[in-house]
């Protein structure tokens, strides 16, 4: 191999940074390659991964402040319908938070409210439902905070829907999102 050829291949191994320092030049590194996100997975598809469990910690969180709005409103209600409307929904969210609780319980997950005191959308603070209590419209502010809880909710469970990949949390969100399509369709229709 004559020394040109040695040359070249070490030029071209080294992107021509060992004749500029064989010069006598240094030349300016090459800047590093941009980093490739990489999704980590938690846990093989299917399983109950850390994305399966936000969901369903954030909705039993959700579904317990829901529970005492909607009691509020089957209790308070100066409508009817709203009272036949509350009573239901709140009986279908502690069936809701039974089978959330279930399937922690199942994946041998404790339950910890780490959003308890959080002012998010479309779960009902202590504050805003000690409002509602004392409120002298209580339809017109019960069906505000419902309509709320019902919207933000069907976003977060389509969202889990789409991208979670444990068959149980897949299903319950699929549920949840079409429930809550539902129940917003038939609020809007009592008030």
């Amino acid at each position: 191999m004559t020394l040109l050829r040695v040359v070249v291949i070490l030029l071209l191994a080294t992107g021509g940074g060992f004749m500029t320092a064989a010069c006598g030049r240094q030349a300016p590194a090459p800047p590093p390659p941009a980093p490739v996100a990489e999704p980590i997975a938690s846990v093989a598809p299917g399983g109950f991964g850390v994305t399966e469990r936000a969901f369903v910690d954030l909705s039993v969180a959700t579904d317990d402040q829901a529970v005492k709005l909607l009691d509020l409103g089957a209790a308070r209600a100066a409508s009817p319908a709203l009272r036949t409307f509350a009573t239901s929904l709140a009986a279908a969210r502690r069936t809701e938070l039974g089978e959330l609780r279930g399937m922690l319980a199942a994946e041998s997950v404790t339950y910890v409210n780490q959003h308890e005191g959080h002012d998010m959308p479309g779960m009902p603070t202590e504050s805003e439902l000690t409002d509602l209590a004392a409120a002298t419209d209580f339809d017109a502010m019960f069906v505000q905070l419902t309509l709320a809880h019902l919207s933000e909710s069907a976003t977060v469970a389509e969202s889990a829907a789409n991208q979670v990949t444990h068959p149980a949390t897949k299903d319950i969100a699929t549920r949840m999102a079409t429930e809550r399509a539902a129940s917003l369709v038939r609020l809007n229709g009592l008030s």
